[in-house]
């Protein structure tokens, strides 16, 4: 059955285009990271727990 949603039925345009979006929230999410821990090489980030960065993710995606 077609389905207009499957990315093998979309258009080149519509592919490129999904693809963007996806980079510039992967980059905005980067950003916000580094920024909430101060541009440190170390960052605190990798101090959380994997629970509490799960939530950090979640928390964002649901900003962006």
């Amino acid at each position: 059955m077609y389905n207009p949603n499957n990315p093998s039925n979309w258009s080149w345009q519509k592919a490129f285009s999904e693809m963007e979006k996806t980079v510039n929230k992967a980059e905005l999410e980067q950003q916000i990271i580094n920024h909430l821990h101060g541009y440190k090489a170390e960052g605190k980030f990798l101090e959380l727990s994997k629970s509490q960065q799960d939530d950090h993710y979640e928390i964002l995606s649901q900003i962006l």
